[in-house]
């Protein structure tokens, strides 16, 4: 798992996507894959932003809805939506996106950490004629 921290102090790679109308990245050392959206198996008790289990290269992994889980309006997911596939210490989480939009290569200057300690998200990448981009922090986005 990578440090958050490295990324907001020296900057790095970052996997940007879209949930809804806002925009968002990982720090592309979390990102283990990125695939369709895969046909998924119901958990009956588990919160409403868990879409369920999908089968990852034989083992059994959540899939959480992005947008429900940012507590944003539920949308229609299309052919160009997808999971983004991360990985927290040794366990795999899917998050279903929009789109997947870039991997950028993101500079210190441009980083604005996030006022909320321990929050989803950890920082924002501002940059002139271009849209934020929340970085969020994937151990506190996949804690159920």
């Amino acid at each position: 798992m990578a440090d958050l921290n490295e990324l907001i102090e020296n900057g790095g790679q970052v996997l940007t996507f879209t949930a809804g109308d806002e925009h968002y990245g990982f720090y592309i050392l979390d990102v283990a894959d990125i695939i369709e959206i895969p046909e998924l198996t119901v958990i009956p008790t588990a919160p409403p932003y868990v879409l369920g289990l999908m089968n990852h290269r034989g083992k059994a992994v959540p899939v959480m809805d992005l947008r429900l889980r940012l507590g944003l309006p539920e949308g229609d997911y299309d052919e160009r939506s997808c999971v983004i596939v991360i990985e927290i210490n040794t366990m795999l989480c899917g998050l279903a996106v929009d789109r997947v939009s870039d991997v950028e290569n993101i500079t210190p200057e441009l980083i604005a950490r996030s006022p909320v300690d321990n929050g989803m998200v950890r920082g924002f990448v501002i940059r002139e004629d271009k849209p934020r981009i929340s970085i969020l922090d994937p151990r506190v986005l996949t804690r159920t």
